[in-house]
């Protein structure tokens, strides 16, 4: 128990170590609202950062052992798992293939338009899923909590389930059009000498003004 409660405790106190790291983050960015519409890896990043400190609050939550006592092997720890490991390194991990493909293929993106709905796919069938998942886990383990028999959670869970797999399809169908995307910029793009115009405050500039512009 010495060993368990130590871990919750610590588990708590990281989320104010995330907190000051998105502070961090979004006071940075502050000033640069415009690229939110017009540069679809900063979105990707924009959004990772709400879901990592959204994930990191769960965990604070949920690390406790009073709501382990329902959550524990639900629905709800898969929703959690989806949110912090695709919601959040993903995500970024997104961001940066958005900056990067462009630059390793010299070549525009093919279709913005696809990256648009690739990220509009992933980002709102992840929520649903997520919010799904953790809906569904609530109910298996209040279910578990009476004495109710498995194939009842099993039958109460169907409808969760289903959502889930919609959800799903909509975040597979968002990774095939990414994949088009891909080949097409890499096979039929138009060919450019890639032009960083979102940081070229940062690279172009002298010392002192990059400084000024650096410093938040």
């Amino acid at each position: 128990m010495f060993a368990q409660y130590s871990a919750v405790i610590s588990t708590i106190a990281i989320e104010i170590v995330v907190t000051t790291v998105v502070i961090n983050f979004y006071m940075t960015w502050r000033g640069s609202e415009h690229t939110l519409r017009d540069n679809i890896a900063i979105r990707w990043f924009w959004v990772g950062a709400v879901n990592y400190f959204l994930t990191c609050l769960q965990c604070a939550f949920q690390v406790t052992l009073t709501l382990q006592t329902i959550i524990h092997f639900t629905d709800w720890v898969v929703g959690h798992a989806h949110l912090v490991m695709f919601g959040v390194f993903s995500f970024w991990i997104y961001g940066m293939l958005m900056h990067l493909w462009p630059k390793l293929t010299g070549r525009e993106w093919w279709s913005n338009k696809l990256n648009s709905w690739h990220f509009w796919l992933s980002a709102m069938g992840l929520w649903i899923m997520f919010l799904d998942l953790m809906c569904g886990g609530l109910v298996q383990g209040f279910m578990w909590r009476a004495m109710a028999s498995w194939a009842d959670t099993t039958i109460a869970s169907y409808s969760f389930w289903f959502v889930r797999t919609i959800a799903g399809g909509a975040i597979l169908l968002g990774h095939v059009l990414l994949i088009i995307n891909m080949i097409a910029t890499a096979t039929s793009g138009k060919s450019t000498k890639h032009i960083d115009t979102d940081y070229e405050p940062y690279e172009v500039a002298e010392p002192e003004e990059a400084a000024i512009h650096g410093t938040v």
